[in-house]
């Protein structure tokens, strides 16, 4: 698997847990427990993902773990109303998936 860029972010389902996220240059994201396993999902930005949503226009968002900001969420809205909730580390890791919709 060649990997664009990865790292960690933490998913809200009903907690925030920390994965490590891949951004394939297929345009795949893989969410991994952590940097060794094989993917928990596999989400195809083009084919899955009807849209990403960034944190200042999720009007719903959970509390945020000590330290998460807003504009460091991002929102992938998939088939069936389901989402997966993502807060990156910092704004820039955010941009860079915002900028790589695929």
């Amino acid at each position: 698997e060649f990997s664009i860029r990865g790292g960690w972010a933490q998913t809200a389902q009903l907690n925030w847990k920390e994965k490590y996220l891949v951004l394939t240059a297929e345009g795949s994201l893989l969410v991994c427990r952590d940097i060794e396993s094989p993917p928990d999902q596999v989400i195809s930005l083009q084919n899955d993902c009807e849209t990403i949503a960034e944190g200042r226009d999720i009007l719903d968002l959970p509390k945020l773990p000590t330290g998460g900001r807003r504009d460091c969420c991002f929102a992938l809205l998939l088939p069936q109303n389901k989402f997966l909730l993502l807060l990156a580390d910092n704004p820039d890791d955010c941009k860079y998936v915002l900028a790589h919709r695929l």
